[in-house]
């Protein structure tokens, strides 16, 4: 009796695990996504800025009206994440499903773009593949600085010193995949890294207090 329960308990986990669906964590599908990831601009490096560039090749799809001035990224110095949920949930209740490193390559049409995963593909909590389930979905990307940065609440700590950027938030308007090849990220389109603007220091913040005061005393 115990083996037919543990048997039955294996099972029904399996079952479980098998019926979240997937997606194809990869931001250059031909004929789908093709969405590129842009570093800092140079020019303004607290610049916020999202959406597909209007050229680039390979051609963006969707085609956006951006123009980036940061150069795209490539390399294992930048983490990409997909951060996902169901649609019935806030964006706040957005959690990590995968992450990936950007490629190594000398050719500029796989500039932009992470390394896609090889294996299995990663699947999102509570939303049921082939169902009428929907998942909305997001990207983070950010400066991993040679590996230190592993993880998005490091670079919340510490904006003003981590290039880092997110994709909109986009809702996928088909069934996650259960089995065969999962969907891909369509909706996802493009943006920069950028640097939060430091907040001023204490001792700033003293120096200035400092300051009004000798003003207030010389006007007295």
């Amino acid at each position: 009796m115990k083996k037919i329960l543990l048997v039955t308990s294996g099972l029904l986990c399996a079952v479980g695990a098998f019926a979240q669906g997937s997606i194809n964590f990869n931001n250059r599908v031909t004929g789908s996504v093709i969405a590129p990831i842009f570093g800092v601009d140079p020019n303004d490096p607290h610049g916020i800025k999202q959406g597909n560039p209007s050229t680039y090749n390979p051609a963006p799809i969707p085609v956006g009206a951006q123009t980036y001035f940061g150069a795209p990224l490539q390399g294992t110095g930048f983490t990409a994440t997909l951060w996902a949920e169901k649609s019935t949930l806030p964006d706040s209740a957005l959690v990590q499903i995968a992450s990936a490193p950007f490629r190594v390559t000398t050719t500029a049409s796989l500039w932009g773009f992470w390394q896609p995963p090889s294996g299995a593909q990663p699947t999102v909590p509570g939303v049921v593949g082939g169902s009428a389930d929907r998942a909305k979905f997001q990207v983070r990307v950010w400066d991993n600085q040679g590996g230190t940065i592993t993880s998005w609440d490091q670079v919340l700590q510490a904006p003003d010193r981590i290039a880092h950027g997110e994709s909109t938030i986009w809702l996928l308007d088909q069934p996650l995949g259960l089995v065969g090849t999962p969907p891909n990220l369509v909706g996802l389109e493009g943006f920069q890294l950028y640097t939060a603007v430091p907040e001023p220091s204490v001792i700033a913040l003293g120096v200035l207090g400092a300051g009004s005061l000798f003003l207030l005393r010389r006007r007295k």
